[in-house]
């Protein structure tokens, strides 16, 4: 509990067993509630999970082979607390940062704020091709809904619980970290603030082939603009 507020963290995780632990190990003591949600894991993320004492929840659900948004939707229906977090579980968001956005959250009221890795800071290193993929993304959100965000792919982000509802998320696959962002931004209800944070070196081998998915994303966010 922080400032009389309860904390749920969730963790998607597909083969994450070997690091999961210190994953876990990284989160503040000020977070009530843990939630790795396991997709179409074949390691022992489950059993590690278990073993640290944290909820579990096994979500197989998957769009061509992906269930990262899948996984994240699950989390978020089964949180209790107060104030839901979603990072991803690969050690590379900074849980330690969690207290400074959930002062940004209740000090100036924002409803749902997005951890912006652009611009980056002191001893953050991320690849040009991804920081370059990001900000084009980012202009095409800027052209199409006519909003600013700094980093449209980050997969940290903090929000209350009781604008869970208006968030309407859909995608089950890599397209959740857009689709959360976009709608956070444009619901009625919803005040949307994004934090700027560092990245930390991952842990573990990534699953995404970063081409294919910007793609996806940039046809996905085209499409997600007149789906209504």
């Amino acid at each position: 509990m922080y400032r009389n507020l309860t904390i749920t963290l969730c963790l998607p995780c597909r083969n994450e067993g070997n690091h999961l632990s210190k994953v876990i190990k990284k989160v503040p003591k000020i977070v009530d509630e843990i939630i790795v949600v396991s997709n179409k894991s074949t390691d022992n993320t489950v059993a590690v999970a278990k073993k640290l004492g944290v909820k579990v929840i096994e979500e197989n659900n998957t769009l061509n082979g992906i269930g990262y948004g899948y996984a994240h939707i699950a989390g978020i229906k089964a949180a209790t607390s107060d104030i839901i977090m979603g990072a991803d579980g690969d050690g590379t968001y900074p849980f330690e940062s969690l207290p400074e956005v959930i002062d940004k959250l209740i000090d100036e009221n924002y409803d749902f704020i997005s951890c912006n890795r652009y611009p980056t800071l002191d001893g953050t290193k991320i690849p040009f091709k991804l920081r370059l993929g990001v900000f084009l993304l980012n202009t095409e959100v800027y052209v199409l809904y006519g909003i600013r965000i700094k980093d449209i792919l980050s997969g940290m982000w903090v929000f209350k619980r009781s604008v869970r509802k208006k968030l309407h998320l859909t995608a089950g696959d890599w397209n959740l970290s857009p689709q959360i962002k976009i709608n956070a931004a444009t619901a009625a209800g919803i005040k949307f603030g994004e934090l700027s944070i560092a990245q930390h070196q991952r842990w573990g081998e990534s699953h995404q082939k970063y081409f294919q998915t910007g793609i996806s994303h940039a046809w996905w966010i085209l499409k997600h603009r007149f789906s209504n």
